[in-house]
C-alpha cells in the first residue's frame, strides 16, 4: 500500500531518524526530501536535505512515492530510492547525482565534514552525525568555513554515479560512538525491511472492509513511531509523531497501549514501563519524554487505571509485571493525593497541561484549579488499584484505596456539584470559573455512582442539538460559546482521547447508540482525512500535526471494541 508523505515520514521501528518534505528553514529546500534528526525538539530537528540533480547538477523538485518499507523520489528518468538497513541506517540507490545538505547550521564549528582514514564521510552537527559510506559511486565535498575558521559556511556534499551509472551508499546516524552497519545488498536490506513489517503488522486488520486502508496507515504509524531504548527511553516506546511532536506525553501512551494491547501485548505494556522508569522519587511521572530530553514542569492526568482495567480485559501481562505496574501506578496515584490535593480533599490542577485539555476554558481564570475531571480520574484510578491490591492479596491496601475512592467521589459532590452538574473552582479565591468546557462532563464515567437526576441532566445536556454533539464528534468548547474556535486546541477542536472517552460515557450511561454514532463519526473522519492531531468540529478536516499515534489508537480500539461487535 502506498502512504502520502505530506501525511507520514518515511521511518522504521526504532529509528531516531525520519524522511519528510521540507517545510522549514531556507525557502529553497521545501518540497525537497529532508533526513531529520528526532533528537530535537518539533521544528528544531535537524535536517539534512537530499536533492535530486539533472545532469548540469541543477535541483530537481521530486516526486514522491512511498510504501511502509521504501521511497522512491523522481523527476523524468532521474530518481533516487531508499529502504532502511535498519534502525539508524537508509541505503540508497541513484541512476542521478545527489547533493547532501542541511537546512540550519549551527555555530562555532558544530557542523562540519570530514574524510576518515576508513573511508567513511561524516556530516557532524549538534544533536549526531550523519555518516556516508560509498559501495559506488564518488564523492565530491563542496562545503566550506567562513574565514574565521570557526563557522561553517555550507553543507554541499556531492555524490555522484560510477562509470555504470550507479550510486549506491549508506547513510547512517549515530552519537559520538561510530559503529559502522554492515553491508547487504539494496534487494536484501528490501527484503529484509519488508519481511519485518509483514511480521508486525499482520494482526493489524478489521473485518470492516471500508476501514481496510486506513488501518493500514495505522498499522504502519504505530510501526514506525517506535523508539528503541537508549537515553532517557529504557524500554521500546511509541512517540506521538515522527512529524513535529517527536516526543511521549504521560497520557497519549495508555491509549496506544490499549489499541496494542490484542496485536503486540508486549510492546502495548513497556509503554507502561517506559514512562514508571523516569518515575521521580517522590511518584511523579514526567510530562514529556524522548531520548534526549525529560519534561517535568509538569504531569499528566491520572488516567492509568481507567485504562489498564480495560487492558487487563483483553490480554493481562504476567503477575511480575502485573505488580510492577501496579507499584507504580500506586506511586503515582499517592503523589496527587500527597502534592495535589487541598485540606478540603479536592485534588488540583497547577498548570492546564497536567490535565492535557493545556487551554480548556475551565484554565482560563488562572491556577490553581480544582476540576471534576481529575477527582473523577483518581477515583477510577483508586478503584483500579483496590481490585488490584485484592488480586494480590495486599487486603489493608485494598481496603485503603476503596475507601480514599468512595470519599473522594462524596467530596467531589459536595464541593464541585451544582445545580445537578459540575463546576470548576478557582484557588484561592474559591470562585466558580465560567467554563461550558466538555471536560466537565468526565464524571458521567461514573455512571450510576452518580446522583441519578445529576446523570440524566448532564447527558440531556451533552447531547443537546447544536452545542458539544456533533456529525463529527464532540467540541471540546460547545459550538454556540463565545469561546469557540474552530483551530482553537482545548477550545473547539475534536480530539481522539475525546472520541474514545465520550464514546465510553455514552456506553456507561446506556446512550449506545449515540455512542455507536460518535465512533462511526471518528473512524470515517480518519478514513477521509488520515491521523491528525485533532479536528475540526465543522467539516471534520485534520489539524496540527499529522501521523499520530494516538489518533490511529483510538481509531484502532473504537472498530475492535464496537464497530466490529
Amino acid at each position: 500500500m502506498s502512504f502520502d508523505i505530506q501525511s507520514v515520514p518515511f521511518s522504521c521501528y526504532g529509528a531516531p531518524i525520519a524522511c519528510s518534505l521540507i517545510e522549514n528553514g531556507p525557502e529553497c529546500f521545501h518540497g525537497h526530501i529532508g533526513l531529520r534528526s528526532l533528537y530535537g525538539l518539533f521544528e528544531d530537528q535537524e535536517t539534512y536535505p537530499l536533492i535530486l540533480l539533472d545532469d548540469d547538477d541543477k535541483w530537481l523538485l521530486p516526486r514522491v512515492e512511498m510504501t511502509a518499507v521504501e521511497l522512491i523520489a523522481s523527476a523524468g528518468k532521474q530518481y533516487f530510492k531508499m529502504c532502511f538497513h535498519n534502525e539508524k541506517t537508509i541505503h540508497v540507490m541513484s541512476n542521478a547525482s545527489l547533493m547532501i545538505a542541511k537546512t540550519e547550521l549551527g555555530g562555532f564549528m558544530s557542523d562540519r565534514v570530514m574524510h576518515h582514514a576508513s573511508g567513511v564521510w561524516e556530516i557532524a552537527g549538534n544533536e549526531g552525525s550523519l555518516r556516508i559510506r560509498l559501495h559506488h559511486g564518488r564523492l565530491i565535498n563542496n562545503s566550506g568555513w567562513r574565514k574565521s575558521g570557526k563557522v561553517c559556511e555550507k553543507i554541499e556534499v556531492y555524490l555522484k554515479p560510477d562509470d555504470r551509472g550507479i550510486l549506491d551508499f549508506s547513510l547512517w546516524y549515530s552519537g559520538i560512538t561510530c559503529k559502522e552497519p554492515d553491508y547487504r545488498s539494496y534487494e536484501e536490506d528490501l527484503a529484509q525491511a519488508e519481511s519485518t513489517y509483514s511480521d508486525f503488522s499482520a494482526k493489524f486488520a478489521t473485518k470492516l472492509n471500508w476501514y481496510e486502508d486506513a488501518m493500514k496507515l495505522a498499522a504502519y504509524i504505530s510501526w514506525h513511531s517506535v523508539m528503541l531504548p537508549e537515553g532517557y527511553i529504557k524500554h521500546p516506546v511509541l512517540l506521538v509523531s515522527k512529524n513535529i511532536m517527536n516526543m511521549v506525553w504521560s497520557w497519549d501512551y495508555t491509549f496506544n497501549a490499549l489499541a496494542l494491547v490484542d496485536k503486540q501485548p508486549k510492546l502495548a505494556y513497556d509503554q507502561f514501563l517506559a514512562v514508571a522508569a523516569l518515575q521521580d522519587e517522590d511518584g511523579a511521572y514526567p510530562d514529556a519524554f524522548h531520548a534526549r530530553r525529560v519534561v517535568r514542569a509538569f504531569v499528566k492526568p491520572p488516567i492509568q487505571g481507567y485504562i489498564l482495567e480495560k487492558m487487563y480485559k483483553i490480554n493481562p501481562p504476567n503477575s511480575l509485571i502485573r505488580q510492577k505496574i501496579y507499584h507504580s501506578v500506586a506511586d503515582f496515584t499517592t503523589w496527587w493525593l500527597g502534592y495535589r490535593t487541598g485540606e478540603d480533599g479536592i485534588p488540583l490542577y497547577h498548570h492546564g497541561n497536567e490535565s492535557g485539555w493545556d487551554n480548556g476554558t475551565v484554565f482560563k481564570d488562572g491556577l490553581p484549579v480544582q476540576s471534576p475531571d481529575l477527582s473523577t480520574w483518581l477515583i477510577l484510578q483508586m478503584e483500579f488499584l483496590a481490585a488490584e491490591a485484592a488480586e494480590f492479596g495486599f487486603d489493608d491496601e485494598a481496603d485503603w484505596w476503596k475507601t480514599r475512592s468512595d470519599k473522594l467521589l462524596q467530596d467531589m459532590l459536595i464541593r464541585l456539584g451544582k445545580d445537578n452538574s459540575f463546576m470548576a473552582i478557582k484557588l484561592p479565591e474559591n470562585n466558580q470559573v465560567e467554563s461550558e468546557s466538555l471536560m466537565l462532563f468526565i464524571p458521567l464515567l461514573l455512571g450510576s455512582k452518580l446522583p441519578e437526576a445529576m446523570r440524566q441532566q448532564m447527558i440531556a445536556e451533552l447531547l443537546a442539538p447544536g452545542r458539544y454533539f456533533t456529525d463529527y464528534g464532540f467540541a471540546s468548547e460547545p459550538i454556540d460559546s463565545e469561546l469557540f474556535f474552530e483551530d482553537g486546541y482545548w477550545r473547539g477542536a475534536v480530539w481522539p482521547p475525546t472520541a474514545y472517552i465520550f464514546t465510553d460515557i455514552l456506553l456507561r450511561n446506556g446512550c449506545d447508540e449515540q455512542a455507536r454514532q460518535n465512533a462511526v463519526a471518528y473512524c470515517d473522519m480518519c478514513l477521509d482525512n488520515g491521523f491528525y492531531e485533532n479536528y475540526s468540529v465543522l467539516d471534520g478536516h485534520g489539524l496540527r500535526d499529522c501521523g499520530f499515534t494516538w489518533s490511529a489508537s483510538i481509531f484502532m480500539i473504537l472498530i475492535r471494541n464496537l464497530l466490529e461487535e
